[in-house]
């Protein structure tokens, strides 16, 4: 499982990427880290310690400082828009003005083409932090604009899991891709003790998400990084998908992921997650 003190091996990275007078005007921390507010956070940090003589202020509370994150399905356009025009004033504590997208697999085609164009206009004031599971959800030219960091913790998928409980993850995984929405007929085998409570729920999920990962490296020709000794099934799944529609999946699988929080009925919710895997609207 992934520990707290990751967060400090992380801001030794940023020691090889990040030096005095030397600030890229837009970053995108490519990471399966599940904090992702912790990871921004760091990174501020290690940007606001080159102000002289300044005061590091709670960066939640820091005007200079916005976050945008989101529990709908995709960041939309007005949210950029908005983001602009609050940008469009000088710092107040610091010479750096800093916006972080903790999810950017998030950004639809609309609000990613917005960003866009402000990215093509960097301001030295300004600084962009993207964080996304996986740069390839991301539209090409916004990574282009971006210096990638990319940071990765081996221990996320558990040593404790078994392989039985590993197969039940891409069973259920393979069945979606082939019987679509009618896999909800199939899934009883699914519905154990194994996921019946929130927090065995949550981590069932994870690994789901972890799975489109790499298929989006293997899509992409890279090593994968979590199930590399499941790469067959990884290639099964490829075979139904691309970039576009694993970018859909994964961003309904984080949509699930937001709701467990509510303690939802875990059955209903797969249920729909199942149909929005498969292309199906839900209007809720």
């Amino acid at each position: 499982m992934i520990e707290k003190n990751k967060i400090n091996e992380f801001k030794l990275l940023l020691d090889k990427y990040i030096k005095k007078d030397k600030i890229n005007h837009a970053y995108l921390i490519e990471t399966n880290y599940i904090d992702r507010i912790e990871i921004a956070k760091a990174l501020i940090e290690k940007i606001l310690s080159f102000e002289k003589n300044k005061k590091i202020e709670d960066l939640e509370k820091n005007s200079d400082i916005q976050f945008i994150r989101t529990d709908s399905q995709t960041i939309r356009k007005e949210e950029i828009i908005n983001l602009k025009e609050n940008f469009k004033t000088k710092s107040i504590y610091n010479s750096k003005r800093i916006y972080v997208i903790e999810e950017a697999e998030k950004l639809n085609t609309s609000s990613a083409n917005t960003l866009l164009k402000f990215l093509e206009e960097p301001s030295d004031d300004i600084i962009a932090i993207l964080i996304a599971v996986n740069r390839n959800i991301v539209i090409n030219t916004i990574i282009s604009r971006c210096q990638i960091i990319r940071f990765y913790v081996p221990e996320i998928i558990n040593s404790e899991y078994n392989e039985d409980y590993i197969n039940k993850i891409f069973e259920f995984v393979t069945m979606v891709e082939k019987k679509k929405e009618k896999a909800i007929a199939y899934t009883n085998n699914i519905y154990t003790k194994e996921i019946l409570d929130r927090t065995s729920l949550a981590e069932f999920l994870k690994n789901i998400l972890y799975i489109y990962s790499d298929t989006l490296y293997f899509i992409n020709n890279i090593e994968l990084n979590y199930f590399y000794n499941y790469k067959g099934k990884i290639s099964e799944i490829a075979k139904f998908n691309d970039i576009r529609t694993i970018k859909n999946k994964i961003n309904a699988i984080n949509m699930c992921l937001d709701r467990i929080k509510y303690n939802p009925n875990i059955k209903l919710l797969l249920d729909k997650l199942i149909i929005s895997m498969s292309g199906v609207d839900i209007n809720e």
